[in-house]
């Protein structure tokens, strides 16, 4: 398992719903080997197809141990309010742009234990689900914006890269 980097179509495609009642994936693995791959490139959310996985789920946290598997999430209701953010995504490294979201979400989805889930989620943490969600719908958050803020954006991060690559030289 690894991370897959824009432009790779993978990326855009919407993969299938996982079977609850007989799942064909080691999800106490997936968890893990997603957990590792996010905390290595300093994430705080990871899709399935982010790492190549045909599979409606994701993880979100900011460390080990608080690190939620969300399978086969779907969106009920959302507020009409929204508030504009900053994002990021491990796809597309050194690339941030403000993302315009709605402020609280009503969801439903499965734990790891395979448990149906029901919660409002409200704060920062509604940027992450929704930013993750998107992704197993085939939405980036490139798909988010206008391409003037991509490419400004896009523009910076290849200023950022050289600049890097220039100092470690």
């Amino acid at each position: 398992m690894n991370l897959i980097y824009y432009p790779d179509e993978f990326l855009t495609r919407e993969v299938k719903e996982v079977n609850i009642e007989k799942p064909d994936i080691d999800l106490v693995e997936v968890k893990k080997n997603m957990t590792d791959i996010m905390l290595q490139h300093g994430g705080i959310g990871l899709s399935a197809n982010q790492v190549g996985l045909d599979a409606q789920l994701f993880i979100m946290g900011e460390n080990e141990s608080n690190v939620s598997l969300i399978i086969n999430p779907k969106i009920l209701q959302h507020t009409k309010d929204t508030v504009l953010e900053l994002e990021g995504c491990l796809s597309f490294p050194n690339v941030y742009v403000k993302v315009n979201r709605p402020k609280e979400i009503l969801v439903e989805y499965y734990d790891e234990n395979l448990e149906s889930k029901r919660t409002h989620v409200k704060g920062y943490t509604t940027k992450v689900f929704l930013h993750e969600w998107d992704h197993l719908h085939g939405i980036t958050f490139k798909d988010r914006v206008s391409k003037l803020k991509w490419d400004m954006a896009s523009k910076k991060a290849k200023k950022m890269e050289k600049k890097y690559a220039t100092s470690r030289s």
